[in-house]
């Protein structure tokens, strides 16, 4: 995955804006995305790239985290996410385009 992937996955994963994610942020951000981790999986990579454990990850822990999940599943997720938000297929995401996607998700029950 890219650091730009990363960055959007990132941004569109941190519901409060905060530039850290919860561990409630990553597990609905990765069901929104597609991704088909169980909550024990998700709490495992949390506990595990949370350095500092300070519960939150910030963006240089989840690319940890990104690099030790990627495989063919979170491939997915980010060509779901970038299919899904980038409307104008260029292959960047604009900020309108991020805020729109962010925007038009639903939030995961």
């Amino acid at each position: 995955m890219s650091d730009a992937a990363a960055q959007a996955m990132f941004k569109f994963f941190d519901d409060n804006g905060d530039n850290g994610l919860s561990f409630e942020e990553l597990k609905e951000g990765m069901q929104s995305v597609g991704s088909k981790f169980t909550d024990a999986e998700v709490r495992n990579f949390f506990d595990k790239y949370d350095k500092d454990k300070n519960g939150i990850i910030d963006f240089n822990e989840f690319l940890g985290l990104c690099i030790d999940i990627n495989t063919n599943d979170s491939e997915k997720a980010v060509a779901t996410l970038f299919a899904t938000v980038d409307k104008d297929n260029n292959r960047s995401l604009s900020h309108s385009e991020l805020r729109e996607g962010i925007a038009s998700t639903p939030a995961s029950q």
